[in-house]
């Protein structure tokens, strides 16, 4: 199973491949990433994350490029994001694009979501996972999306450069600067908290004369009608955000599940069957996860760990810890301990 059930869109893998053809063959890299050469070509197929993890990790390998997400953004076209590019061109204003593309970020990837708020006179663009991915995402990705929001812009407003305040990444500092200096042209900030742009606001509530409300109409069915499709297919990750949200109560069997997504539980075992997935799967993956974030917590005893987890008693809890990971509850614990004291020694 993917990460949680999510995915990217997948002519998002058109780019990268594109930027990766001096070094490596399209046929090459999209088998050791294992992504299916014939669905990269239609919008409507999503790759998992796992598998989009694997190829920005390639692709930095192969190209020796740290600022490989900058790079990719040269070969982006108007429909490897669907209809979200074209949204952007026919926005009144950048805040109604902005706002748009918070609205419809599942579009792009369901594991992290855009945000836009207002502070002082300075709106905020921020990126941020989604509460139940476990994994950070790839640097390269957050600096092809951010560098290709500001590139889109740039094309309805030249001058958009004069409007940057700053931008904040939590990647490391790349060896060179240039890139990301030339891009946008503003203050950076490296191994920051979040990943932010911040405009100036008026700039942002400027009215556009290349604005269109018919074109953006058209565009919106466009991407309502996909995200209806996508949130019908994604079974998978539809049922690990019920059971997240499900877990503190205790009450999460699959026929609750099940009625949580308006369907029965038949059809829940069928559907997750024909995503290669099953209820038990999916419960257990979310279970590890939580397990192994509670066990960090050195406060939180490990037979209240079982209950929050829908264990009924401590041995069950350990024996399907022991399965997961090979090593009981205490056993990780205590190593996790060592291995963080060790580090703080090195320090």
């Amino acid at each position: 199973m993917a990460e949680y059930g999510h995915t990217t869109i997948a002519t998002w893998v058109l780019p990268i491949i594109e930027a990766l053809k001096p070094f490596c063959s399209t046929q090459e890299i999209l088998q050791r990433a294992e992504i299916d050469p014939k669905c990269i070509v239609d919008a409507n197929q999503r790759i998992p994350l796992e598998n989009m993890k694997k190829l920005w990790g390639l692709a930095e390998s192969i190209s020796g490029d740290d600022c490989i997400g900058l790079q990719v953004t040269k070969y982006v076209n108007h429909t490897n994001l669907h209809a979200l590019s074209y949204a952007h061109l026919a926005s009144s204003s950048i805040r109604e694009s902005l706002l748009r593309s918070a609205r419809f970020s599942e579009v792009v990837t369901t594991a992290m979501r855009i945000n836009v708020h207002d502070e002082q006179q300075q709106v905020v663009v921020s990126w941020e996972k989604v509460d139940n991915f476990p994994y950070d995402p790839s640097i390269h990705a957050i600096d092809a999306f951010m560098a290709l929001l500001i590139k889109s812009i740039r094309k309805i407003c030249p001058d958009v450069h004069h409007h940057l305040i700053s931008i904040n990444l939590e990647r490391h500092r790349p060896a060179t600067l240039e890139r990301h200096q030339l891009m946008y042209k503003c203050p950076i900030n490296f191994s920051a908290d979040i990943c932010e742009i911040r405009f100036k606001q008026e700039f942002v509530d400027r009215k556009l004369s290349s604005g269109n409300d018919e074109l953006v109409r058209v565009n919106e069915q466009a991407l309502i009608g996909y995200l209806e499709r996508l949130q019908k297919n994604d079974m998978v990750s539809m049922t690990s955000r019920v059971l997240v949200d499900l877990m503190a109560t205790g009450n999460f069997s699959q026929e609750v599940v099940a009625k949580e997504l308006g369907i029965s539980s038949r059809g829940l075992h069928r559907k997750l069957k024909e995503r290669g997935s099953s209820y038990q799967t999916v419960l257990d993956e979310i279970r590890q996860y939580q397990a192994v974030q509670y066990l960090k917590q050195n406060d939180t005893p490990i037979t209240s760990i079982a209950y929050k987890l829908g264990f009924c008693d401590t041995s069950s809890f350990s024996r399907s810890f022991k399965k997961w990971t090979g090593q009981s509850p205490r056993e990780f614990r205590t190593k996790l301990s060592r291995d963080t004291s060790t580090e703080i020694c090195l320090d």
